[in-house]
C-alpha cells in the first residue's frame, strides 16, 4: 500500500512538472516596443509618452523608451540598441525627416517594424501617426483672416521649423491657405528658428526690423511663439501671436488676452495610444493605414 501511495506521489509530481514546463513554453512572449523620442524638453512629446506609458499598461505591452534629445546620431545608435535588443516593432519620432531613412533600413533588414509619431521620415515605415499638420497651418491662416485681420488685408510673417516636415506642412497650409483666399493678406517674410526657442527671439527682432508694418506673426510651434513674444514685448510693437501645439505655456499667455491670441491646438494623447494600437495591429497581422492623421483645432480665449 505504502509503495503504491509513493508511485501516486511521484507520478503526481512528475505531471506537475511537465504541466509547469508546458505552461512556460506556451505562455506568450511579452512584446517589446523600443521608442526613439525627438526630445523629453517639450511637453508636447511628454504627452506622447505619457500617452504610452498608459496604453502600453492597458495592453500589457513593454516599452523601452529613449531621448534622442534631437540628435541623429543619438537616435541611430538608439535604433542599433533596439535592433540588439530584437524588439518586436520600433516607433521613431525622427530629429530630421531626411535623416532617418537609414535607421528605419536597419530596422527593415532584420524584419522589425518601424512606425513613425509627429514627424514623418523618408525611410519606408509602415505607418505615421500625427496632427494633419497641412490642415493646422490652413486654421491658423483662416483664424487669421477672419479675427486678426478683419479687414482681410495685412502682413504676416512665418516662424517656420525647415528640418521637420510637420512644421513645414504647417507653413505651407498657412501660405497657401492665404494666397489662395486672402491674396491682400501677405506673408512677407518667413524664417527658421530650428526648434530653439532663443533663436525664435533672434529671428522675431529680424523681423520686426525688417518689416514696420508688420501685423501678425504665425509660429509653427508655441516655443517659437514664446520667442517671438518676448521680443514682441522688448521692442513695445503691437504684433499679434497665433502658435502650434497648445502646450500649457502657451495656453497661459492666450488666457491673459494679451497678443498672443490663439493656438492650433495638437492631441498627443491620441497620437501616442493611436501609434501603438497600430503596433499591436501589425503584430497581430492586421492591415495598418500608412497615414493616421489626427485632427488639430484652434483654441483661443473664448473656447479656453
Amino acid at each position: 500500500m505504502k509503495r503504491f501511495t509513493r508511485v501516486i506521489v511521484v507520478s503526481l509530481v512528475v505531471l506537475m512538472i511537465v504541466s509547469l514546463t508546458v505552461a512556460a513554453f506556451a505562455a506568450p512572449k511579452k512584446i517589446v516596443v523600443g521608442v526613439s523620442l525627438l526630445t523629453r524638453e517639450h511637453v508636447f512629446y511628454n504627452n506622447i509618452e505619457s500617452a504610452l506609458n498608459k496604453r502600453a499598461k492597458e495592453l500589457g505591452v513593454k516599452l523601452i523608451v529613449q531621448d534622442a534629445a534631437q540628435d541623429s546620431n543619438k537616435q541611430l545608435s538608439q535604433v542599433q540598441d533596439f535592433i540588439t535588443q530584437k524588439v518586436n516593432a520600433i516607433i521613431l519620432c525622427p530629429t530630421s525627416s531626411a535623416g532617418s531613412k537609414s535607421m528605419v533600413e536597419l530596422a527593415n533588414k532584420v524584419n522589425i517594424p518601424v512606425f513613425t509619431m509627429d514627424i514623418a521620415s523618408d525611410g519606408q515605415t509602415v505607418a505615421h501617426v500625427a496632427t494633419d499638420n497641412y490642415k493646422g497651418g490652413v486654421l491658423a491662416a483662416q483664424y487669421v483672416a477672419t479675427k486678426m485681420l478683419k479687414a482681410g488685408k495685412g502682413e504676416t510673417a512665418i516662424i517656420t521649423y525647415s528640418e521637420i516636415e510637420s512644421c513645414v506642412d504647417r507653413e505651407k497650409g498657412f501660405k497657401e491657405y492665404l494666397a489662395q483666399h486672402y491674396p491682400n493678406i501677405q506673408v512677407v517674410d518667413i524664417q527658421n528658428y530650428s526648434g530653439d526657442q532663443a533663436k525664435a527671439a533672434d529671428v522675431t527682432q529680424n523681423m520686426l526690423l525688417k518689416h514696420p508694418n508688420l501685423q501678425v506673426i504665425f509660429a509653427v510651434g508655441d516655443p517659437a511663439a514664446m520667442g517671438a513674444l518676448a521680443s514682441i514685448k522688448a521692442a513695445n510693437r503691437n504684433v499679434q501671436v497665433i502658435g502650434f501645439d497648445g502646450n500649457p505655456e502657451g495656453i497661459a499667455e492666450i488666457k491673459t488676452g494679451g497678443l498672443w491670441k490663439a493656438d492650433v491646438a495638437q492631441d498627443p494623447a491620441t497620437i501616442g495610444a493611436k501609434t501603438l494600437d497600430a503596433v499591436m495591429a501589425k503584430l497581430k497581422g492586421k492591415t495598418v493605414p500608412k497615414l493616421i492623421p489626427i485632427a488639430p483645432k484652434i483654441i483661443d480665449k473664448s473656447n479656453l
